[in-house]
């Protein structure tokens, strides 16, 4: 039966005790490495079909509606990905669940780039979703369970610079060198797209072989009642490598097992403990990651059919999530230094004005820049909060499903609002995109006020409230 009472405890709190006296190791440091590569190439693969979105119309004879469906069957893979990744990660292991994502996700790439029709291009997203799906929620809440208190949220931001910023940076970056000026070496454009997909797929095997070097994190282990695994999962964060030992014994016992806990399972993410916490961050993420995911996907296609050349969209776009890369670094800064509540309603309110100015000013290319390029940092600097809270908010027996389903929320909103998004730009333009992106942001300010804080706050302590 599952329990509503106190879902997470230690007795002693031992194990936050001594990640506390640790601080920031180099084995801990390995452990973020491994996680941003693979978060990295995910962000390089969802951005690819907006970014290669003129280049898919034309070789695969598709209209706007399947390409928006193109992407909607990537982000309910997601959605799929994300469910079956938490339960997996909270039933089987983070380490196993995160190595299988990422085999998924190459699968599927490799599959787009020998697409010979829509309907396979459709499937293939589907699969490529599936793996992309759980790698940064199981991510963030593997790092979160790992490192110390204090360096909690600075280090859990850090997956969004690498992921949501440098790699929304760079991969426009990349995709712009690919199908502008490398183009006609890799067949033109009705062959570049599928070199391009197949460049993306092949540098994650390389860390499939990577990924078997990280450590099982302590906390899953003790929730298991795996004590002396839990000890030496401990030990190797406390050392110089990720070097697997054998030395038995350590400082958690049978006591520091978490005395009540919810069951894993999806349904336990509704339980009556953590159900507010739920419903206010699950809101909030459909507004700020179905906001992010809509206009990353369709402001190249949008600045193409405004007039705009593609290798110009492509620039531009770029230009633009520079503003991403600076919010997820001011997220990682303010992330020890100001409570998640503060910086998610701050950061979603200029958002919402930004987005407002936008949809009232956005006519010339200066505008569309520099407006595009704040609304990328105050969009960034919600997102990547929201990233560092939600797996705060969950005991570890359901950590990774918890996180999962919230940011699954906003993979929903991701597959839902682009078509809306189209509607509005053939209706409004650019102002109409905008207008509903400044909507989403208000309501998301709103959301954010029901959420408990959590900065500076052991992980047991938070949920020891519940």
């Amino acid at each position: 039966m599952t329990s509503t009472r106190t879902p997470e405890r230690t007795a002693s709190g031992t194990l936050a005790l001594h990640l506390d006296r640790i601080g920031f190791t180099r084995a801990q440091f390995w452990v973020l490495m491994l996680i941003l590569a693979g978060m990295f190439f995910d962000t390089l693969e969802q951005n690819s079909v907006g970014a290669m979105g003129a280049n898919l119309k034309a070789a695969l004879g598709i209209t706007d509606t399947q390409l928006t469906a193109i992407n909607t069957a990537t982000v309910i893979g997601g959605l799929v990905g994300r469910l079956a990744g938490g339960w997996l990660a909270d039933r089987y292991g983070r380490r196993a669940a995160l190595s299988l994502n990422l085999l998924l996700y190459t699968l599927g790439g490799l599959l787009s780039a020998l697409a010979v029709n829509y309907d396979m291009m459709l499937v293939s997203r589907f699969v490529v979703g599936i793996g992309l799906g759980g790698e940064f929620t199981i991510g963030i809440a593997m790092l979160a369970e790992m490192v110390a208190t204090r360096h909690r949220g600075a280090l859990v931001a850090t997956l969004n610079i690498g992921s949501g910023g440098v790699g929304n940076f760079l991969s426009y970056g990349l995709f712009f060198l690919l199908l502008g000026p490398l183009a006609p070496a890799l067949g033109g454009d009705h062959l570049v797209w599928r070199w391009t997909f197949l460049f993306l797929a092949l540098p994650a095997l390389l860390v499939i072989l990577y990924r078997r070097r990280l450590p099982e994190t302590p906390r899953f282990l003790l929730s298991q009642g795996r004590v002396e695994d839990a000890n030496r999962s401990l030990a190797i964060l406390a050392s110089g490598s990720l070097k697997p030992t054998t030395a038995t014994g350590g400082p958690l016992t049978a006591a520091d097992i978490p005395a009540r806990q919810l069951k894993s399972s999806p349904a336990a993410v509704f339980a009556r403990a953590v159900l507010p916490r739920t419903l206010s961050i699950g809101a909030a993420s459909w507004m700020a990651f179905g906001a992010q995911v809509t206009l990353n996907f369709l402001m190249p296609t949008l600045l193409v059919e405004r007039g705009y050349s593609i290798s110009d969209s492509l620039l531009f776009t770029m230009i633009m999530n520079v503003g991403s890369l600076l919010g997820a670094c001011a997220a990682a800064w303010l992330a020890g230094r100001v409570g998640r509540r503060g910086v998610v309603g701050g950061a979603g309110a200029l958002g919402c004005v930004t987005a407002a100015a936008f949809a009232a000013f956005g006519d010339s290319t200066a505008l569309i820049l520099v407006l595009g390029a704040l609304f990328q940092f105050f969009t960034m600097i919600t997102n990547t909060t929201l990233a560092v809270w939600s797996p705060e908010l969950y005991p570890t027996s359901i950590r990774a499903t918890g996180t999962s389903i919230v940011n699954g929320i906003g993979n929903i909103a991701g597959a839902v609002m682009p078509f809306l998004a189209v509607a509005l730009f053939a209706a409004f333009g650019l102002a109409g995109v905008f207008g509903m992106a400044a909507a989403m942001y208000a309501l998301l300010v709103l959301a954010s006020r029901f959420a408990p804080e959590t900065r500076a706050r052991t992980l047991e302590q938070i949920n020891e409230d519940a």
